[in-house]
């Protein structure tokens, strides 16, 4: 039998493209001598479609569509496996559509509604048989691996997970050399394929390299990363073939597999948004600078713009000398892309605000109206506006950044400020486009005494307590900041178990309370990338909470599952005082009866005498086993129903 592995790409709800997409693959594994083809997980409708799943219409449409490929593979005497989320009950299926013989099978559902006849759960993988070789499909191979049934000749995997760059097994094929899913594979004795998706649909990323393993656990077939092929590869159980060495299998590196997660992101998501250019806003630091590069990467210089918005109103020759090093860096970094710069020079804040006092702090109406120039360009040039907040904005300052609405897409929304240093200085190794300036500490640090000066702006306090909350924040490192909030958001560490915690607990409460504080102003922020273990859009709390947590103060922690436990206990032990009530009255009435004394009875319900008639009723039936085993082996009593009783056991010998 011969797989077929389709790592393509499809704008999500194009079902003729992606009909035309799977058939110009038939016919291409067709050509190659495939029996079977398959498609990615998310291909027809993504892995959380929402409600679309529960519209019938579009139902409609994607059984019309399965049905039209069913026609186009069985014309070519092929199989074909189309994932796709349905509703079932109150919740979804991830199902696997079966297209062969003209016909669309869904494997899962038909398991559901003949489950009374086939008592197996609907999460089960469903077996099949293609071309003699015996097949199981599922969507979680770290469960399914160990439980599949003997005979299979192979287990066909179809991630649902996008691209995490803590998970490594998340990366495909260049999980392997470290190690990932080999033992699982060998352990199970089938062969083994991966059917990795590849690029964005909407906030999953998936970066590709799907993969075949022989039965012993070795990659016989790869198919490239960050880009689409098709991969097809002979299936035969029990037959050596030649295998890919693990120094040729690619390596996970952390930098390399976020830069292009996050680049095939932008050119899928700027594709979906129906626009084929974005504008970018350059400010001269390192977020801006980093997104315009990335932008540049993903579609190319001519479809990037760059913004440069120019203030005439400073007041210090500081601020002059800030504003000419401002504007020279970023005309430094559309130089260095070959980007085109449009510059415009914002009126003065104070004038146009008119004010009967002069804010002591303009930055923010000056953001403001960057805001508005960067809105009137983007309309004008028709370019989506790419937005260069990182998810440490997103925690600690969304309100602030709420109210700056023109940006669309925050490829690094799922990115911590820290990390894009190390993401920059792997970059400078095969572009320098970035000046070395934007590339060090000092860069990071002062990105982040913005936002900290944002944050703690937002909360509305007396000056005395912003200038020391303000304080508290800006004398601690940005790793340490960014690892603190990685742990409560990603990992959703107590107070307690934070690394800051240790240093100074007053700043991880602080930290903690921006976070909540925030929640209103993330909703409203444009929509990023998930590449982390979970993203602020699966991390929702109540906007309107008042709890802030401060950690358990030194005294014991409570859960409910103890609580639970010592009822529990408490009724068992009831329990056992009720029963040794209800033994004690029971030994009463037979010591009435039989004339005992106190003193016997006591004696007949303490524990040792107890025990000694536990061990006689042992002994009891110890002689009584050994009787009828001596009785078996003299075959007495076995004479057949009208035998005499045998002499002196006439009870044991009739019963």
């Amino acid at each position: 039998m011969k797989l077929a592995l389709a790592q393509i790409h499809a704008r999500l709800g194009d079902l003729d493209g992606i009909c035309a997409r799977v058939e110009q693959q038939l016919a291409i594994a067709h050509e190659a001598g495939a029996d079977l083809l398959c498609l990615p997980s998310p291909l027809f409708c993504g892995v959380t479609p929402g409600t679309l799943v529960e519209s019938a219409d579009f139902e409609h449409d994607l059984l019309c569509v399965l049905q039209r490929l069913a026609r186009v593979a069985d014309d070519l005497g092929m199989a074909c496996l189309a994932p796709a989320v349905l509703a079932l009950e109150s919740g979804q299926l991830f199902e696997i559509f079966m297209l062969r013989k003209g016909r669309v099978v869904p494997l899962r559902l038909t398991m559901v509604r003949h489950q009374e006849i086939l008592p197996v759960s609907p999460w089960s993988p469903p077996i099949f048989e293609v071309a003699g070789t015996r097949i199981a499909a599922t969507f979680d191979a770290a469960r399914d691996l160990d439980s599949i049934p003997n005979g299979c000749d192979m287990v066909i995997f179809f991630p649902v997970n996008g691209f995490d760059m803590t998970d490594p097994s998340t990366t495909a094929v260049a999980s392997v050399s470290q190690g990932g899913f080999r033992s699982e594979v060998e352990r199970a004795g089938v062969w083994f394929a991966c059917m990795e998706p590849l690029g964005g649909y909407d906030d999953a990323v998936y970066t590709g390299g799907s993969f075949v393993m022989d039965d012993g656990g070795r990659v016989v077939a790869q198919a490239p990363c960050f880009e689409e092929a098709l991969l097809v590869q002979e299936v035969r159980r029990g037959v050596m073939v030649d295998a890919v060495a693990l120094h040729d299998l690619p390596m996970y590196r952390r930098e390399i597999w976020l830069w292009e997660a996050l680049r095939l992101h932008v050119r899928d998501a700027v594709a979906a948004h129906g626009f084929g250019r974005v504008i970018v806003p350059l400010t001269g630091d390192l977020p801006n600078s980093l997104l315009a590069v990335l932008a540049v990467d993903a579609l190319g210089p001519r479809n990037v713009l760059g913004l440069l918005v120019g203030h005439e109103d400073a007041l210090t020759s500081a601020q002059e000398v800030a504003e000419a090093e401002r504007s020279a860096l970023a005309r430094e970094v559309a130089t260095g892309l070959h980007m085109r710069l449009l510059e415009r020079t914002a009126p003065s804040a104070t004038l146009l605000v008119d004010r009967d006092v002069p804010a002591p702090d303009d930055s923010g109406m000056r953001r403001g109206i960057d805001a508005l120039l960067l809105a009137d360009t983007a309309r004008e040039l028709s370019a989506l506006v790419l937005a260069p907040f990182t998810k440490t904005d997103y925690a600690l300052r969304a309100n602030t950044l709420a109210t700056l609405q023109p940006c669309c897409l925050a490829p690094f929304g799922d990115v911590y400020l820290s990390a894009l240093e190390w993401v920059a200085k792997f970059h400078a190794r095969v572009s320098s486009a970035l000046p070395n300036r934007l590339m060090g500490s000092e860069a990071v640090s002062h990105v982040q005494a913005t936002i900290v000066r944002d944050a703690i702006g937002q909360l509305n306090i007396d000056e005395a307590l912003d200038q020391r909350a303000r304080h508290l924040l800006e004398s601690i490192d940005s790793a340490q900041i960014d690892a603190t909030l990685e742990a409560h958001v990603d990992r959703n560490a107590a107070i307690d178990a934070l690394p800051l915690s240790t240093i100074s607990p007053e700043a991880s409460a602080l930290l903690l309370m921006l976070v909540r504080h925030n929640e209103s102003g993330r909703r409203m922020l444009p929509p990023a990338p998930i590449v982390s273990a979970r993203g602020f859009t699966e991390r929702l709390w109540p906007v309107q909470l008042a709890w802030s947590d401060m950690g358990t103060r030194g005294e014991e922690r409570l859960r409910a599952s103890d609580f639970a436990e010592a009822e529990y206990r408490r009724m068992e032990r009831k329990g056992s005082e009720r029963s040794e009530q209800a033994r004690g009255e029971i030994f009463g009435m037979l010591g009435e009866m039989l004339g005992l004394t106190p003193e016997q009875q006591a004696e007949l319900m303490s524990e040792e005498s107890q025990e000694r008639m536990r061990e006689e009723l042992r002994e009891m039936e110890g002689n009584l086993r050994e009787l009828f085993r001596r009785m078996a082996e003299s075959g007495e009593g076995s004479e057949g129903p009208g035998a005499s009783p045998t002499s002196g056991f006439s009870f044991f010998s009739l019963n």
